[in-house]
């Protein structure tokens, strides 16, 4: 029997892309109606306390192909977040709380009310770093080094995430000395072809996301709730511990000179003592933090332990990609982008005391049409402290 050719895998790679776009548009309305129905019934046994309304977060997010033996295409991503206590009560006035109250989606009367400062810089490169003069088919060098800030609101059951970026694409954001110190350091190969990276531009991202944490389900032989986690207490060492799993799909969208999209996905997560959080991210522009959600969380109430896996995907419909697309002003390298792109992710996390750390491999589908890798991968950690 004749093996598959190259074009009959990218076609099948296709068909499953788009498969996976439609499928999961599709369920994400009836998704949130049915979140949104939980919501209005349960939202007087709301959960959320008073230690975890308190308790800010510091996020570091490490993203690197060096995970996967690589250095091609997505070649590194750095991000640090720091997500406020609550802020319902802010006593601010004037133009401040009028531009907070005219956000939308941010304004359920129940909720917690969080502010989030971000700083990040990724870089992206060709295959073939050793080459001068890269090749005009493949990927440019390209960097973005951006500030953001984030407004989100969430409850037991839902989260909502508008985000704000800007900052800078090309020579300016540094990214060039970035890699080649990394290089120096790690020994490795120098860099060659930034002398064609983009050109500087200024970007700006608007950005929103919605999570819902739609399957939530504790494993012990007390009551069961599809609604929320409940605790059992754990004999052996007297300690409220449960073994856990829950689902968070999530919808959302982005819009700006440096990327464009439409994207919904989903986590799922199984493990002892799962965080009462919105689950696991990657560098995503509006994805939500993975702060404590409730007094019930590990990181909060004490019990100081947590272990799970996950697993996970995130489908993207792009219409603008400045890293492939080339610069938004001026003649620069390109590539014709695919409309159609996918992540799949799976790996583990740990909770000890304050800290959680986490670690997701990802596999990326092709992102242009002359990649010569029906794939791509790269490693994402993730470290946070709850203080």
């Amino acid at each position: 029997m004749n093996s598959p050719s190259r074009s009959d895998l990218f076609s099948l790679s296709n068909l499953y892309r788009r498969g996976l776009l439609c499928i999961a548009f599709s369920w994400g309305a009836p998704v949130a109606g049915l979140a949104d129905d939980r919501l209005e019934r349960t939202s007087e046994d709301s959960i959320v306390g008073a230690v975890a309304r308190e308790t800010p977060i510091m996020i570091a997010y490490v993203e690197n192909d060096l995970f996967a033996g690589t250095d091609r295409h997505y070649t590194n991503g750095f991000k640090l977040t720091w997500m406020s206590p609550d802020m319902t009560d802010w006593t601010q006035d004037g133009w401040r709380r009028q531009f907070i109250d005219a956000l939308p989606f941010l304004h359920r009367g129940e909720a917690v009310r969080n502010l989030g400062i971000t700083v990040g810089q990724q870089m992206y490169t060709p295959r073939d770093v050793e080459r001068p003069d890269p090749d005009p088919n493949d990927r440019p060098y390209a960097g973005w080094t951006h500030l953001g800030f984030s407004f989100l609101t969430k409850n037991d059951f839902r989260a909502d995430t508008v985000m704000l970026q800007i900052g800078i694409v090309g020579p300016a954001s540094l990214a060039e000395e970035t890699q080649k110190l990394v290089h120096e350091i790690t020994d490795s190969i120098d860099p060659q072809g930034w002398d064609y990276q983009l050109s500087n531009e200024p970007g700006i991202n608007l950005g929103w996301e919605r999570k819902w944490r739609w399957y939530a389900r504790t494993i012990s032989d007390d009551d069961r709730s599809p609604q929320r986690f409940r605790p059992f207490v754990d004999k052996r060492d007297q300690m409220r511990a449960y073994w856990g799993v829950d689902v968070i799909p999530h919808v959302g969208a982005l819009v700006g000179n440096v990327a464009t999209y439409a994207n919904t996905g989903f986590t799922a997560r199984a493990g002892y003592n799962l965080p009462s959080d919105f689950g696991v991210n990657l560098i995503r522009p509006a994805s939500v933090t993975s702060a404590p959600l409730d007094d019930l969380d590990p990181r909060v109430r004490g019990a100081g332990f947590s272990f799970y896996l996950f697993a996970g995907a995130d489908g993207r419909a792009v219409a603008r990609d400045i890293f492939l697309d080339g610069n938004t002003f001026t003649d620069s390298r390109s590539v014709d982008r695919d409309p159609w792109v996918a992540d799949f992710s799976a790996g583990f996390g740990l909770v000890l005391a304050d800290f959680q750390l986490t670690y997701s491999h990802v596999v990326r589908t092709r992102e242009f049409e002359t990649q010569q890798s029906s794939t791509s991968e790269f490693g994402s950690v993730t470290a946070s402290w709850s203080f």
